[in-house]
């Protein structure tokens, strides 16, 4: 499946997750992440999981592995929500947060609408709090 993107609306960006991602697909999406991020200008990211299927443990692993390389960058110009439509799903992530928390404000909504309003009032208030 696919990870589509669109900036059109920037700063507000939308990743839509379509069924599980193929690795060349989260490569090209971390890529297009890096693109923003090199940007130097805060934006939100709305990564709508509604009826996606869940990464590989390599994929997993990959993701990880690319936050923590950016975590500089991403504190300073990523706010992030994630609209997850199971309570599995919302579960899962905050689980993640436990372990490995997010150096930029993020949160998970079960509403696209909710999770939008949360970015653009996050990204004009400045606020860098952890959510």
């Amino acid at each position: 499946m696919d990870l589509e993107t669109d900036d059109s609306a920037w700063p507000i960006v939308v990743g839509r997750l379509q069924g599980r991602p193929s690795d060349t697909a989260l490569r090209a999406a971390l890529a297009r992440l890096d693109g923003w991020l090199a940007r130097g200008e805060r934006f939100g990211l709305l990564i709508d999981s509604r009826g996606g299927g869940a990464l590989t443990p390599e994929q997993r692993t990959l993701l990880i592995a690319h936050m923590k390389e950016n975590a500089e960058l991403t504190k300073k110009f990523l706010v992030q929500a994630v609209v997850a439509d199971n309570l599995i799903s919302r579960s899962l992530y905050w689980a993640v947060q436990l372990f490995f928390p997010a150096p930029f404000p993020s949160k998970v909504f079960g509403d696209v609408d909710a999770a939008r309003a949360w970015l653009l009032e996050t990204l004009r208030r400045g606020d860098a709090r952890q959510y």
